[in-house]
């Protein structure tokens, strides 16, 4: 063999590992993209998931929003101005009263002819003695009632002309 001939082949040896060398350092980044984009992929899909799983909450304040606006719009048509009202929290614990005064409490939350509003959040009345019931007239041993309201009462702060 000649010496061309072997540095002819020491060339083309050259070059095919020079190739070999970049071929693999191409697969070796294309495999980092690959698993770089796999992450991101599962990343993403975590993301969807978690995403899905508020869109029920996201649809339901939605539909708050929605709800409010044509509360609203229809508070407007109506002419009713917030800044005219006012509010007092009521918060009575469960405590045993009579059933005048029960009676006198419960129509001054609700006097002004429509024009008081209560906002209940807990309301209990029970009857104390075994035998009473609510709505039949008391016995003469009648022990009263326990009554309970928490909420807020608005009223308008000037009376409608």
């Amino acid at each position: 063999m000649s010496q061309s001939k072997r540095a002819a082949r020491l060339v083309a040896l050259a070059v095919a590992t020079v190739l070999l060398a970049v071929g693999a350092w191409i697969a070796r980044d294309g495999l980092q993209q690959l698993a770089a984009e796999r992450r991101e992929a599962v990343q993403v899909a975590a993301r969807t998931g978690a995403l899905r799983a508020v869109m029920p909450e996201v649809a339901r304040r939605e539909e708050y929003a929605r709800l409010a606006s044509q509360a609203q719009q229809a508070a407007d048509h109506l002419g009713f101005d917030p800044a005219g009202w006012a509010q007092r929290r009521i918060n009575r614990n469960a405590t045993p009263v009579s059933r005048t005064e029960a009676a006198e409490l419960l129509r001054q939350m609700g006097a002004g002819g429509g024009e008081r509003f209560f906002s209940a959040e807990s309301f209990e009345l029970a009857v104390l003695s075994r035998e009473a019931g609510l709505f039949t007239p008391p016995a003469a041993d009648d022990k009263g009632l326990l009554l309970a309201v928490n909420g807020t009462l608005y009223f308008p702060l000037a009376r409608k002309p």
